[in-house]
């Protein structure tokens, strides 16, 4: 038998110890600030479940947490398919590898921009005399409202499809060029149909795949605020404000900081939720 060493454990030893005290720091302070109600130039307080009863009897927090769930979970779904399809469709019709690697970088470019870059080109995009409505102009066809109080919100989960469809795409694509071509071969001399090779060859390989990516996009974006912050602003009204907003809001704007922690941990315990649902799904046979 091998003999046995340590060796990985200790080296990791150094760099677990960061991230954990980081960690644990951010923890703390959290349950601190949950308990003790503090203000600018006052002295902390105990709040006891004063900031849970809040959080509970708070109606502007729950039309926010709809909202979050619509933009999450429809943003996730239409990345998660769209990114499945482009990476089947790269590799089932597109036989030159150098095309299929050129035709994978084009799409995987606006991973590369910043949220800012991404943002204010949307932003120019969306505006009434922006650059969608001039073009429907040209066609004749009425302007649309992107950033109406109706609009807004998908507006922004167009934006997000627009730049971080490629992290599924990337993740399906290595799934899916890993199958062994073999596979394939035999599922053809079965004369099994489309659907069913997909069913029983592909999917099996690019499963996890997809729940992976599934469960970072939807962790993102449910704690997301940057094109929030950099389009809409919340806005117009309401329309706009998901959870990660609300919780920014309560902290820098309102200087709630109690309540924004609260707020945050409970954020934190939804993700934690999610996070296992996904581990369970991806786990199981």
């Amino acid at each position: 038998m091998p003999k046995k060493t340590f060796s990985p454990i200790f080296l990791q030893i150094p760099v677990t110890a960061i991230i954990w005290s980081l960690v644990g720091f951010v923890l703390v302070w959290l349950i601190y600030s949950f308990l003790y109600s503090t203000s600018p130039g006052g002295q902390p307080t105990f709040a006891a479940l004063n900031n849970l009863i809040t959080m509970f009897s708070d109606s502007r927090l729950f039309n926010a947490v709809l909202r979050t769930i619509y933009y999450a979970g429809v943003g996730t779904v239409i990345e998660v398919l769209l990114g499945m399809l482009v990476a089947l469709a790269l590799v089932n019709f597109i036989s030159n590898t150098t095309v299929r690697f050129v035709v994978l970088m084009i799409f995987l470019t606006p991973m590369a921009l910043s949220e800012a870059i991404a943002s204010h080109t949307w932003l120019m995009l969306l505006t009434p005399q922006g650059y969608l409505n001039s073009i429907l102009r040209s066609l004749g066809l009425p302007p649309v409202g992107w950033l109406s109080e109706s609009m807004a919100l998908t507006s922004l989960i167009l934006a997000d499809v627009w730049q971080w469809t490629s992290l599924p795409l990337l993740l399906i694509y290595a799934a899916r060029v890993s199958v062994p071509q073999e596979l394939y071969e035999m599922a053809s001399l079965e004369r099994l149909s489309a659907f069913k090779t997909f069913r029983v060859v592909t999917w099996p390989y690019i499963r996890n795949a997809v729940v992976v990516a599934a469960l970072l996009r939807f962790i993102f974006m449910y704690i997301t605020i940057d094109k929030i912050l950099l389009i809409t602003f919340g806005g117009p009204g309401f329309a706009t404000e998901t959870l990660g907003y609300y919780i920014w809001m309560q902290s820098f704007s309102y200087r709630n900081i109690s309540y924004a922690a609260t707020l945050s941990l409970a954020t934190l315990i939804g993700a934690t939720i999610v996070a296992y649902i996904f581990w369970r799904v991806m786990t199981r046979r």
